[in-house]
């Protein structure tokens, strides 16, 4: 997924995409969809011009669905995508809209919720926001031995972390790539886990 980035300002934290542009993009294409998948389908966009936000706003639902009908839900996406991007247009641009107070008002658009909002200003925007994900919640659940909420989990998390865009960025990185990994749902693989010598769950 290219997470380990030394950079703090680097775009390349985001599955290895080299623009805000490219992440916001997939951050709706990647919903119920493999991330192959969508690099494929951003790599088509790119060959048409169509990999900035801008661009997006310039063409029709119609032609978009089209160009993005590999991933799942292509037509409501499509949908979502071309406000998310006429918004953007009306903000003076996507550095705009990705600032960190219009954090409600991305979270009032179709097809952002508080993960994908959140994961945009940090990744997209460059701001020091830790996302609430399933994926901390559960690590952190089973690390410590208690319940959380998605909420409560983050408000946990941040106790522990200085706020700061690298390791902000680095920590959602890591928990991601343990939740994927080790820390499933269903089947974890606790014996080959990082945490396994401090993990209350085994």
């Amino acid at each position: 997924m290219g997470w380990i980035v030394s950079e703090p300002y680097s775009y390349k934290w985001w599955g290895g995409l080299d623009s805000a542009d490219k992440i916001a993009i997939s951050a709706f294409l990647v919903q119920l969809t493999k991330w192959e998948t969508v690099k494929k389908v951003i790599d088509d966009l790119s060959n048409r011009n169509l990999d900035k936000i801008d661009n997006i706003a310039n063409i029709s639902i119609e032609e978009l669905d089209n160009i993005i009908k590999p991933v799942n839900f292509h037509k409501t996406k499509a949908i979502r995508l071309k406000k998310f991007a006429n918004k953007a247009i009306e903000m003076g641009g996507l550095s705009n809209l990705l600032r960190i107070e219009n954090r409600e008002l991305l979270i009032s658009l179709d097809g952002i919720g508080d993960e994908t909002a959140d994961s945009l200003l940090l990744f997209a925007g460059n701001n020091a926001v830790l996302p609430s994900t399933e994926y901390l919640k559960r690590v952190l659940e089973r690390i410590y031995g208690k319940k959380f909420t998605k909420k409560g989990a983050k408000e946990f998390a941040e106790k522990l972390i200085e706020k700061d865009l690298y390791k902000y960025k680095l920590f959602h990185a890591g928990i991601v790539s343990v939740g994927k990994a080790y820390c499933r749902l269903t089947k974890p693989k606790c014996e080959e886990c990082i945490f396994k010598g401090v993990c209350k769950y085994i």
